[in-house]
């Protein structure tokens, strides 16, 4: 378990003594400490434009290629790491919010010594530039003979966009870094691997007010491996570490007794045709083989050693993988050398060592960023919070803090400032002429069954069953009975005309015509464009992504503050895939209006339904269906879960008796029957139809489907649908579908249903 460490005393004097003497000194400081300690000082420290073109051309068009494909590995791996703003409001009046911003300027150190890193370069300027760093400054050791910098690592820094670059090295580069001198600006953050002087002064300044990316060691590996390793691969990771410094370290744990002997073997062979055996062999000396019983001992020795890099190259690698609680990367089977990482797979290798990978992460996105928290608290907010603050603060003895709560609860204007009603219901977005509007009501609402007669609503006395209009008390009823099934307060809760109801009043309810524009998906369901057009919205689609997926950022960058309204299917239609929860609540939270997740298909899904969330997002409304999973689509029974500021809204604008007395007497009844063996059969019979469908050769590609139906990309999409028609078989012809060109959407019938749709295509074949 333990590491090689050495007694830095010696270095931490002298590195002491070179910060202070620079942060004195400045440039006359750097250059005496240079010539001091390389016998020289380059006569300009700023590497020139002449200088950049010089190494350019010296630098082979290969390895250039090389070099731009891993920046483009590295750079899509990070871009993906982009971290989205929070706005929360954790209680009524009380709005908090967590925006992430780029650190303004930030310093990279880059080893020039026997193994200038220029590979290092594309693990920090690459995310540094995506994250939006406005000012990056590099340092690295010239040539002592030259006084030029390696032409790769100019060449390289050009490519990721720096151009500010120093010739320094050493703890005097760091110390330049930090404290500023006449031609260096300080930086905020200094980030990058160095020997024990440039790690030992980036420890120092990070105790005077510069960040640091991370306390950093000797370079580590680990390999788990087992007998269905490659010695000979196994070997070279174990060599690949070693050449990185005499006080690095290999640890191979595997648990068979022959492997350790014939990778000890293969490392002996490897070793000597290394032009870098003197450094490997010095580290070997720090490096173990350790054998183990069993593979719940290597994984609980990996989890307390916490490598920097671990590699397992064992049977079922990802097994163990998951098993891994602390590492700094992790590399996945026999083709997963640690090269890969330190290069151009993607991943970041500036990692934590020394064991710190229990706690630290390696370099991401996230380093070149840091976050600032708000928080605004209305006077309805404080006067609900204050008591909370009051009494913790009085509690710890903070008086004043105290008295900050006070002052405000008692002035004057807090008690008559703000309606009590829950502000963070976004009735903002609501039409100005609907807050008017006053809920249909008669008498005999207010009478329920007391009074016998009615005479109030132009009703046909004579009774012939229909006579009545429908009874609130029953839609009270059946509104009360899915409210129980969901898990929902009834007063969060509309009932409408089929879902299309729900649709048509989000348009009427929250948009202005001419003036206001909604977003959704394409392709997606029609009626919300249908909507749009009928109340003379802007409908704004954005196209979904490879493979249906959800494009958050787009429809985030798509609003703007007329956009009222965002639309997301899921599972959607007619693509039948569903998104995960933490793309919807991103979108909740930081879309500027009200998102509307419609889920008629949820009941076929594995994704948990968002209905549970309406109490904590006030701008979150839930479309469902009795259609698809209870198989009532004649009754025209649509749902729609919110905020019951937002239901009683719905309750004023809705048609009065929107939905009919036989309507809600059979949904009452049916409401009581147990669906849960209906979809299970559903579903099982689209997992059947799917792998049928796959076997046929003009099936192109049958799309994964959390719905009751399939989306199929065939050959001659029209001719098979026509050829459906002839033989008494109705399928959705989607081809005209931009994003669902040549495909056909099959709902899922009953087993003889679907048996018959099977032969009918197997014959055409």
């Amino acid at each position: 378990m333990q590491r090689a460490t050495d007694d830095d005393s010696i270095i931490e004097s002298r590195v002491r003594a070179i910060l202070e003497r620079v942060r004195q000194g400045g440039d006359e400081a750097l250059r005496a400490i240079t010539t001091e300690i390389d016998g020289r000082c380059p006569d300009s420290l700023q590497v020139s434009e002449a200088e950049f073109a010089e190494a350019e051309a010296l630098v082979s068009d290969d390895l250039k290629a090389a070099i731009r494909q891993a920046a483009d590995n590295i750079s899509a791996f990070h871009r993906a790491q982009q971290i989205s703003t929070v706005d929360v409001r954790t209680m009524p009046g009380v709005h908090c919010r967590r925006r992430v911003l780029p650190i303004r300027r930030v310093g990279l150190y880059i080893p020039g010594g026997s193994a200038p890193l220029f590979s290092t370069i594309l693990m920090l300027a690459l995310p540094a530039q995506i994250a939006g760093c406005e000012e990056i400054v590099l340092c690295t050791p010239c040539d002592r003979t030259s006084g030029k910098v390696n032409p790769v690592v100019l060449y390289t820094a050009q490519l990721c966009g720096v151009r500010t670059i120093y010739k320094l090295g050493g703890a005097q580069a760091v110390a330049a870094m930090a404290y500023g001198t006449e031609s260096i600006r300080r930086v905020y953050k200094i980030f990058g691997p160095g020997n024990r002087y440039v790690t030992k002064a980036k420890q120092m300044v990070s105790a005077q007010g510069t960040a640091i990316d991370m306390p950093a060691g000797p370079s580590e590996v680990m390999v788990m491996a087992d007998a269905t390793a490659q010695p000979a691969f196994v070997a070279a990771d174990f060599l690949s570490q070693a050449e990185h410094g005499p006080d690095s370290q290999s640890i191979l744990v595997c648990n068979s007794q022959k492997l350790a002997a014939e990778v000890e073997a293969e490392i002996t062979r490897q070793l000597a045709l290394l032009p870098r055996a003197d450094i490997a062999t010095r580290s070997l000396e720090n490096s173990r083989i350790v054998v183990f019983d069993d593979v719940n001992t290597m994984v609980d020795f990996a989890n307390d050693y916490a490598a920097e890099h671990l590699i397992i190259a064992m049977d079922d690698a990802w097994s163990v993988a998951n098993r891994i609680t602390a590492a700094g990367s992790i590399f996945v089977g026999h083709y997963s050398p640690e090269s890969a990482g330190d290069y151009a797979s993607g991943t970041n290798h500036t990692l934590p060592t020394m064991g710190l990978a229990t706690a630290y992460s390696g370099i991401g996105l996230d380093s070149f960023m840091h976050a600032i928290t708000y928080q605004e608290l209305t006077q309805a907010g404080l006067n609900a919070l204050g008591t909370t603050i009051v009494q913790m603060a009085e509690a710890e003895g903070l008086d004043a803090h105290a008295n900050a709560v006070k002052v405000r609860l008692s002035s004057e204007d807090s008690e008559n400032s703000e309606s009590s009603e829950d502000s963070s219901c976004p009735l903002n977005w609501v039409r100005p002429n609907i807050l008017a509007l006053k809920p249909y009501s008669t008498a005999r609402d207010e009478y329920k069954g007391t009074i016998g007669i009615y005479l109030d609503a132009n009703e046909n006395p004579f009774e012939n069953g229909y006579n009545r209009y429908p009874s609130t008390t029953l839609k009270a009823q059946v509104r009360s009975t899915i409210a129980q099934k969901k898990g929902v307060d009834p007063a969060r809760l509309f009932l409408g005309n089929g879902s299309d109801e729900a649709i048509d009043l989000l348009f009427r309810i929250f948009c202005r015509p001419g003036v206001d524009n909604v977003i959704s998906i394409a392709p997606t369901y029609g009626m919300y464009s249908v909507c749009a057009a009928i109340n003379d919205i802007e409908y704004r689609e954005v196209m979904l992504d490879d493979n249906f997926a959800l494009p958050v950022d787009k429809l985030l960058a798509a609003a703007d503050a007329q956009s009222k309204l965002l639309f997301v299917c899921s599972p959607n239609n007619p693509t039948a895939n569903a998104y995960s929860r933490e793309q919807l609540i991103t979108l909740v939270q930081q879309f500027p209006g009200i998102v509307v997740v419609d889920e008629a298909y949820i009941d076929f899904s594995s994704v948990p339904s968002m209905v549970e969330l309406i109490d904590e997002n006030p701008n979150l409304i839930v479309l469902q269906t009795l259609s698809k999973a209870y198989g009532l689509a004649g009754l025209r029974m649509g749902l729609a879960f919110a905020h019951e500021r937002i239901i009683s809204i719905f309750e004023q604008v809705k048609y009065p008796y929107n939905i009919g007395a036989d309507t809600l007497a059979l949904a009452q009844r049916l409401l009581a029957t147990d669906i849960t063996s209906q979809v299970q059969t559903l579903i099982a019979e689209r997992e059947r139809v799917a792998a049928a469908l796959s076997t046929l050769p003009y099936v192109e590609k049958v799309y994964p489907s959390d719905a009751n139906f399939l989306l199929v990309k065939v050959e001659h999409s029209r001719e098979l649908y026509e050829y459906l028609i002839a033989r008494e078989l109705i399928v959705r012809d989607r081809s005209r579908t931009s994003g669902c060109e040549g495909t056909l959407r099959i709902t899922i019938g009953t087993p003889e249903e679907n048996d018959r749709l099977l032969a009918e295509l197997k014959n055409r074949v």
